[in-house]
């Protein structure tokens, strides 16, 4: 039975059982293509825009064989295709790395920003949820601004991260994450501290080893940080090959 119907003005519709498998269909198709730029965000620009382009085109030859009745099978696929997509980004990744210019590490700075970037998440994440449990069991006695800064701080460790996948904007990443960072480490330690008796009476009896600790984790966070968006910022210049020495008149 064709899911096709005639409107009274005389156009075709589709059926309410039809519309809803194509939108369904259209948020499956969304999200694969969106997963598609993800992993390919910080891969030089053809190479992406050509992987993008292969998998429209995937997808649009199975909806035109398919229609609708396709979306599983694309879900399906798109998810076993996971480890064979990340496996294919290292491959394009060493590749990359393989012709780029000596001292320009573009596999391991990388890799190294993204986990300072994850690590900086991952506390924020923890601040923020100590501060939330305190606040609803009615334990929390700290000022308000503090909590407020560490949410800021962990919102902004989030755009940070994400923002890292994008090659062109790595230097703003820094950027943003040398914020989160200090508003982090510098007022979610002050924030921790508020949600926890035991660490409160640490802090009490060593306060002056505590508050330097915390100044030069927060320095060191900070600077690390704006060292990764300078590094991302600075033109890399190409090593030219020293021309070779020419003969000699006469030899």
């Amino acid at each position: 039975m064709s899911a096709v119907t005639l409107e009274p003005d005389g156009g075709l519709g589709l059926e309410a059982s039809a519309r809803i498998r194509h939108r369904a269909a259209g948020r499956v198709d969304a999200t694969v293509l969106a997963w598609c730029r993800w992993y390919t965000a910080d891969l030089p620009d053809d190479v992406a825009s050509e992987r993008r382009a292969e998998v429209a085109s995937d997808l649009y030859e199975e909806r035109e064989h398919s229609g609708a009745r396709a979306t599983g099978s694309i879900l399906g696929r798109a998810i076993r295709g996971i480890p064979a997509d990340l496996a294919w980004r290292g491959a394009r990744l060493r590749r990359a790395a393989m012709g780029a210019p000596r001292g320009t590490f573009p596999l391991a700075m990388p890799a190294l920003a993204h986990l300072a970037a994850i690590a900086l998440v991952a506390w924020g994440g923890f601040i923020v949820w100590r501060v939330v449990r305190s606040v609803l069991i009615g334990d929390w006695r700290g000022a308000a601004d503090v909590a407020e800064l560490s949410v800021v701080g962990l919102v902004l460790a989030l755009v940070g991260s994400w923002l890292l996948m994008v090659a062109r904007r790595r230097a703003f990443a820094g950027l943003v994450l040398a914020i989160a960072a200090y508003l982090l480490i510098r007022f979610g330690t002050y924030a921790l501290m508020e949600t926890s008796v035991s660490f409160t009476a640490y802090f009490s009896t060593s306060t002056a080893q505590m508050v330097l600790l915390n100044r030069v984790a927060t320095g060191a966070a900070v600077l690390f940080f704006l060292s990764m968006a300078a590094w991302w910022t600075a033109p890399k210049a190409v090593a030219e090959p020293e021309p070779a020495a020419r003969p000699e008149d006469g030899e």
